[in-house]
């Protein structure tokens, strides 16, 4: 066998990975976004480029609220979890439902760095945060 193909076998035998293949295999980034009194908290929430992120956000109101990210999640797999109700359109994952003292949870990796707003857009509610992928 050449020499080139011998480190390449073992390399793959000993299970020599890849940058992505670590970051996808780190711990996720967990983060709680709370809706309650027609906000979002925190504000701002940051997370990493690359590394598997699990966001919870809870609601804890007795109206309904809407979770809505701009641009975050366009052609990214998201898994939805929790009490909520989630919606799709052709782009992927568009928005979830969480009824009254309800919670969801997306699990996803970001794709794409920047600073992304999402928002409750039921009537009235005005409420608006961002997402910051580093």
């Amino acid at each position: 066998m050449m020499p080139g193909r011998t480190a390449c076998l073992l390399a793959f035998l000993l299970g020599w990975s890849s940058p992505f293949t670590e970051a996808a295999d780190a711990p996720p980034d967990t983060v709680e976004i709370v809706a309650s009194k027609r906000t979002f908290a925190p504000e701002t929430v940051t997370l990493r480029l690359g590394r598997p992120a699990i966001l919870i956000i809870r609601n804890e109101d007795e109206d309904l609220h809407a979770f809505v990210p701009l641009l975050l999640f366009q052609r990214t797999n998201v898994q939805v979890r929790g009490n909520g109700a989630p919606e799709f359109n052709e782009t992927g994952f568009a928005r979830v439902l969480i009824p009254p003292h309800g919670k969801a949870e997306l699990r996803f990796i970001p794709k794409t760095s920047g600073t992304f707003f999402y928002i409750c857009d039921l009537p009235g509610h005005n409420m608006r945060a961002e997402i910051v992928v580093q």
